[in-house]
C-alpha cells in the first residue's frame, strides 16, 4: 500500500506526461485514487478516470493545434449556408444529385453498421415501391396515365409522412410533460417517440426529392408537336400533363350529374385537370406552367388551413436535410482539411 501511495504521488507530480494505459491494474487504481483522495472508487469510475487522463496525456501541449482546428471549423460552418445556396442556384443538377444520394445512402449505412434492422426493413420496402414509380416515370414514350399515378403516389407518401411526424410530435409532447408516469417516462416510450418523428421527417424528405427527379424526367416528355412545325402545340381542351381531355361542362351523365373532374386555369390561361396541376406544382415543387413555363402563384393551391400548416413541416424537412446530408458531408470535408494540414 505504501508503494502505491508513493507511485500515486510521483504520477501526480508528473501530470499529463504519463500514459495511464501503460500502468498495471494496481497502478491505475493508485493513480485514480491520487486524483480523488478520500473517495472509494468503483471499477467503472477508475476506468472512466483512466480514459479521461489518457485523452489528456495524448493531447497535452496541443493547444495551438486545437485552436487552429476550432477556427477552421468555425470558418467552414460560417461559409456552409452561402456555399450551399450558391451551389443550388448555379449547379442545381449536381446539387440535387449529391443531396439525394447522401439522403438515400448515409442513413442506411449507419443503420447497417449499428444493426438497426427495423429501419432497414422499412427503407427496403420504401425503396422498392419508389423504384417502380421511378421506372414508370422514366419510360419513353410516357404513358398518359403515369403523371397522375406518380403525383398521387407521392402525395400519399407526403401526407402519410406528415401524419407520422405529427404523431411523433404528440408522443414526444406527452413524454415531455410526463402525462402518464410509468409509461411516458420509460426509455422504450421515449425511443419510440423520437423514432416516429425521425421516420416522418426522413421518408417525407426522400419523397420530396425523388418526386423532383420524376417530375424533371416527365417534364421532358410533356407537350405536343404539330406535324408541320417542330414546336410544342397544345390542342384546346387537352391537359398537357396527362393527355386527358378537358370536357368542362359538355359532358353529363344520364342523371344530369357531371362525370368530369374539376379543372384549374393558371394565370397564363392554360387549363389542366386540378389533380394534375396540383401534383405538378405542389407535389412536384414546380412553380412554372408545364407548357409555357410562366411563373405560377403557388398560393392559389393552398385550399385549406391544412396546406398552410405543412409549411412548418417543409421547414422541418430542410433542417432534416442538413442533419442527414450536409452535416456528414461537412464533417468529411473537415476531416480531409485536417488530414492535408497534418492536424489530428
Amino acid at each position: 500500500m505504501e508503494s502505491a501511495t508513493q507511485f500515486a504521488s510521483a504520477t501526480s507530480a508528473i501530470g499529463a506526461t504519463i500514459d495511464p494505459r501503460a500502468m498495471n491494474l494496481e497502478q491505475q487504481y493508485a493513480f485514480a485514487a491520487s486524483l480523488h483522495p478520500g473517495r472509494s472508487l468503483s471499477p467503472e469510475e477508475v476506468r472512466f478516470i483512466i480514459n479521461r487522463e489518457t485523452f489528456k496525456s495524448q493531447h497535452y501541449g496541443h493547444e495551438g493545434k486545437h485552436l487552429m482546428m476550432f477556427l477552421i471549423l468555425i470558418c467552414v460552418l460560417a461559409m456552409l449556408p452561402n456555399t450551399v445556396t450558391f451551389w443550388r442556384r448555379r449547379h442545381p443538377n449536381s446539387y440535387r444529385l449529391v443531396s439525394i444520394l447522401s439522403i438515400c445512402l448515409i442513413p442506411p449505412y449507419f443503420a447497417v453498421s449499428n444493426g438497426y434492422y427495423r429501419f432497414m426493413g422499412l427503407w427496403t420496402a420504401y425503396a422498392a415501391a419508389n423504384s417502380y414509380i421511378m421506372y414508370l416515370a422514366t419510360r419513353s414514350p410516357l404513358n398518359p396515365r403515369t403523371p397522375r399515378r406518380v403525383y398521387q403516389w407521392f402525395a400519399f407518401i407526403n401526407k402519410a409522412s406528415y401524419a407520422v411526424f405529427v404523431l411523433g410530435i404528440v408522443l414526444f409532447a406527452l413524454c415531455f410533460f410526463n402525462v402518464a408516469p410509468g409509461l411516458t417516462d420509460s426509455e422504450r416510450y421515449v425511443e419510440a417517440s423520437i423514432l416516429t418523428v425521425f421516420y416522418g421527417l426522413y421518408f417525407g424528405l426522400m419523397s420530396r426529392d425523388l418526386v423532383t427527379l420524376c417530375t424533371d424526367k416527365m417534364a421532358a416528355t410533356l407537350g405536343y408537336a404539330r406535324s408541320d412545325l417542330p414546336t410544342k402545340y397544345l390542342p384546346q381542351d387537352v391537359c398537357c400533363i396527362c393527355g386527358g381531355e378537358l370536357l368542362g361542362d359538355k359532358a353529363h351523365g344520364a342523371s344530369g350529374d357531371d362525370l368530369v373532374e374539376p379543372t384549374h386555369r393558371l394565370g397564363c390561361g392554360h387549363e389542366f385537370h386540378a389533380c394534375c396541376i396540383r401534383g405538378w406544382c405542389v407535389v412536384g415543387k414546380k412553380d412554372v406552367c408545364p407548357y409555357c413555363r410562366e411563373k405560377v402563384d403557388l398560393e392559389t393551391f393552398k385550399q385549406n388551413p391544412w396546406d398552410k400548416q405543412e409549411l412548418f413541416y417543409v421547414t422541418a424537412l430542410e433542417y432534416m436535410r442538413f442533419f442527414i446530408s450536409w452535416q456528414p458531408l461537412t464533417l468529411l470535408f473537415l476531416t480531409a482539411i485536417f488530414w492535408v494540414l497534418g492536424l489530428s
